[in-house]
């Protein structure tokens, strides 16, 4: 016995009440399983389209860092060559300041508010 559509209200002919009912909630269940489906595929978007926004605050936090320590690095490549230069404007000055005591020059101490015993450090 072949089962056949009525054209009125989408049932099968020639099956029993229960049988009926079974199909239709058969037909239920799957189109709440395809409605569940769907919003899953929205909330999938949804979570990758916030994905990608967190990238790009990653991305752009990454390179403000990269940025950050090349700065860093430049101002103590800086720092280094004052010091280096410090030294070597002490060095002068100490040598200058023994070939003044050499000759019995008077002379100001090398920095203003040191003591003798502490420009001989």
């Amino acid at each position: 016995m072949a089962l056949e559509l009525s054209k009125t209200n989408g049932t099968t002919k020639n099956l029993p009440a229960s049988r009926e009912a079974a199909v239709q909630q058969g037909l239920a269940y799957y189109q709440e399983i395809g409605a569940e489906r769907d919003q899953l595929a929205r909330e999938v978007a949804l979570l990758k389209s916030e994905i990608a926004a967190h990238k790009v605050c990653v991305e752009a936090q990454s390179s403000q860092i990269t940025m950050l320590e090349s700065r860093t690095a430049t101002a103590m490549i800086e720092r280094d060559k004052a010091v280096e230069e410090k030294a070597e404007f002490r060095t002068i000055l100490v040598g200058f300041q023994a070939q003044l005591r050499a000759f019995g020059i008077e002379h100001e101490p090398l920095v203003r508010g040191m003591g003798e015993s502490e420009q001989n450090e």
